[in-house]
């Protein structure tokens, strides 16, 4: 397969050099960093503290509470720490189920201070699940904020509680994480084994799985390079990162502005105007989010984004979760030719970078895989496909797939591998220049009358119109075809009529991919990564 020339170690190395992390420090920089390693080890913990020991006072986070330097966080992360080992020497797993700001930064830091599994919760489940998955993975310690406090009693929680983000309102035995660090305890011994983190599934279609690993130095050096070179972050970037942390999206946007020793910038919870709002107090030059934040940009008034001065803004990236052309064009008009958009998995990490030139190229595609990584597209007979012609995505390379956490009866689902490639769910296809297109999950390819379709296809040629704002196709039973469409959609006033929308698919697409039912939604089920929830599409619209 051809490489695009951006993903070279030449041009990459160049681009890390000017992002500053190769910058000379000083011996007692050097020292400090020494210190950390061995305290940390290989961790998310170490990329910060490495950053605390060469720019101590430069701010590393602004959230709801203000700012924070690298000194401050890490003196308050490593009292933290000690606190934590004198309430459990034997801390093996540290679950996290915070919103955006400093707290979620500080329990990472400790954990991985104290060389536990870091257990990232998703701040949408509900109760039912979240006890599940609680039960499953037994975290030791469980860092929450307070509006989750009921949730947690009700999932029957077992362990000991920290509260993070907490509420001027309420009131608890609970100790808190800033209470922590301003306590003193003898330090905890160096962190005996490098820091494992486990990441949790969208669970777009039901419950949720756990991907555990250990994040080795030559997967996460090739993601960073890739990412620079296609992006040029450096370390004097201050950069609005709105994705949730817990995702495997967010949790690398900010690992990776803290490793440069940039600034990050975030809330607990994502508003547009607010987001522009903050790039202009702040200066940003970059804004970090998952697709439906990029829409919900572009769905701004133009009166209201005038109102903004987004000179500073320089770069805006994306990924997590599919993005329509129509988006990507929208944007791209909007706010300038901006925009990188990163595709990946849980299981696999990132994959492939699409540049502002891919995307100027073609809209629809998530460019090329980066550095150590590797894609093949394989039919159903697990035969290559030639250029152009869909089959499933198999990657090799990257962060690597070893598995699901397993539950308690010691069962876990298993992913395909073939030759150390892993499939990752995903149906795609690859252009003569080796970008690559996804074209839709395997598990949501519709048969409908002996066709096969793809139902993103149907939606992107819907999100076209200008009536339609948002739309996810599904496919439904039906007694003559085996299956039909049905497309779920959120319309301006003007919604033009079923008839319309039907003409409007077919000038574009074959007859057979017009859907037989178009259902109408205030909005579509999300979670918090943007990824539309299918399984409550269905009690979405008979609400």
């Amino acid at each position: 397969m051809r490489r695009s020339t951006i993903f070279d170690w030449g041009t990459a190395f160049s681009a890390v050099a000017t992002s500053g992390a190769l910058n000379p420090i000083g011996p007692r920089a050097a020292l400090s960093i020494a210190r950390g390693y061995q305290a940390y080890g290989p961790s998310l913990g170490l990329l910060i503290a490495t950053s605390a020991a060469r720019h101590p006072n430069r701010i590393a986070l602004i959230d709801e509470s203000g700012a924070v330097t690298y000194g401050e966080l890490m003196r308050r992360s490593e009292a933290i720490a000690a606190a934590l080992h004198s309430l459990a020497p034997s801390l093996r797993t540290l679950g996290i189920l915070c919103r955006n700001h400093r707290g979620f930064v500080e329990a990472v830091i400790a954990g991985s201070r104290l060389g536990c599994e870091l257990v990232f919760l998703n701040t949408e489940l509900p109760a039912a699940q979240l006890a599940r998955i609680l039960e499953r993975h037994a975290p030791d310690i469980l860092v929450h904020d307070d509006e989750y406090l009921a949730a947690v009693a009700e999932a029957g929680y077992p362990g000991l509680q920290v509260r993070g983000w907490r509420e001027p309102d309420v009131r608890s035995g609970i100790p808190a994480l800033d209470q922590l660090g301003r306590q003193q305890h003898p330090s905890p011994p160096p962190a005996r084994q490098p820091a494992r983190i486990t990441l949790l599934t969208s669970g777009t279609s039901g419950m949720a799985k756990g991907v555990a690993r250990r994040i080795g130095l030559r997967p996460a050096l090739e993601a960073a390079a890739s990412l620079a070179a296609a992006s040029r972050l450096n370390h004097r970037d201050i950069a609005i990162v709105a994705p949730p942390f817990f995702h495997g999206f967010g949790l690398g946007a900010l690992a990776g502005q803290l490793a440069l020793g940039a600034t990050a910038v975030t809330r607990r919870r994502f508003d547009p105007e607010l987001a522009l709002a903050d790039i202009q107090r702040h200066r940003a030059t970059v804004f970090i989010g998952v697709p439906i934040m990029i829409q919900r940009l572009t769905a701004l008034p133009a009166q209201v984004r005038r109102r903004h001065d987004l000179s500073s803004l320089r770069l805006a990236l994306t990924g997590a979760a599919p993005i329509s052309p129509k988006t990507i064009e929208k944007f791209l008009r909007d706010y300038g030719p901006r925009l990188v958009n990163g595709y990946g998995s849980t299981e696999a990490g990132v994959i492939s970078i699409a540049t502002p030139a891919d995307l100027k190229h073609s809209p629809r595609t998530v460019g090329r895989p980066i550095l150590g990584v590797s894609v093949r597209i394989l039919r159903a007979d697990r035969s290559a496909a030639a250029v152009g012609e869909t089959g499933t995505v198999f990657v090799r390379g990257g962060l690597g797939f070893n598995g699901y956490t397993a539950d308690r009866a010691g069962a876990a689902p298993a992913k395909e591998i073939r030759d150390g490639y892993v499939n990752v769910g995903d149906m795609g296809h690859l252009d003569a220049r080796g970008r690559l297109y996804i074209d839709g999950r395997d598990d949501e390819m519709i048969v409908s009358g002996g066709e096969n379709i793809y139902p993103r296809e149907v939606e992107n040629v819907l999100a076209e119109h200008a009536t339609v704002t948002d739309v996810i196709v599904v496919g439904v039973p039906d007694p003559e075809y085996g299956q039909v469409l049905r497309a779920y959609l959120v319309t301006t006033d003007a919604d033009p009529g079923d008839e319309a929308l039907a003409a409007h698919i077919r000038t574009r697409l074959e007859r057979y991919k017009v859907p037989k039912q178009f259902v109408r939604l205030p909005e579509l089920p999300r979670n918090p990564s943007g990824k539309v929830l299918r399984h409550k599409l269905g009690e979405q619209a008979a609400s």
